[in-house]
């Protein structure tokens, strides 16, 4: 038995996936009001290619750490939560949330918000995007802020690429190995 039990509502993955299609027409449409526009903003620096490896590669790294975290209690609590939120989720409902959602995200907090509110306020907005009603689970808007500024620090030297490429791959490592159940 669990001894610290979180009650978790299972999600639909459509329903993700329509949430974060909304996040990205705000942020097209945000885009388009600025001096910018969109094509600007969610531009490479330095190249797509080079910009989509590095952030390839920080999107790893990142999931490295939260391998070497993986047990302590409040990781360990926070995806048991998890876990039963995608309980019945398949691999491809993970892949589809996991791409959908690091594209819009990155879209509209660094793409649009981090230009005009600035690195840590931008991450600060993202952490809160993270924040659950148990204040058990603490630990994903802690890693959600960190997360935030590495990535944030991606777009500024990278570009829009590379911040989404590593938000894709540490969701979709996350959400494909939660959707495939524990011991995975």
């Amino acid at each position: 038995m669990d001894p610290d039990p979180i009650e978790a509502p299972s999600i639909r993955p459509s329903h993700i996936v329509h949430q974060e299609g909304v996040i990205a027409v705000l942020a097209i449409v945000g885009l388009a009001l600025t001096e910018r526009g969109p094509a600007a903003a969610l531009a490479a620096e330095g190249g797509t290619g080079r910009s989509v490896a590095v952030g390839l590669g920080a999107g790893a790294a990142c999931v490295a750490v939260l391998f070497v975290l993986r047990r302590l209690p409040p990781v360990e609590r926070l995806e048991r939560w998890q876990r039963a939120v995608v309980a019945d989720w398949t691999t491809t409902d993970a892949v589809a949330v996991a791409l959908v959602s690091g594209v819009a995200e990155e879209a509209l907090i660094r793409a649009l918000l981090q230009p005009i509110l600035g690195l840590v306020p931008a991450a600060a907005v993202f952490a809160v995007l993270h924040v659950v009603p148990d204040r058990r689970l603490w630990f994903w808007p802690l890693f959600a802020l960190v997360a935030g500024i590495l990535l944030g620090v991606l777009f500024d030297g990278y570009g829009y690429p590379a911040a989404a490429a590593a938000h894709v791959v540490i969701n979709l490592v996350a959400l494909v190995r939660l959707a495939r159940g524990p011991g995975e």
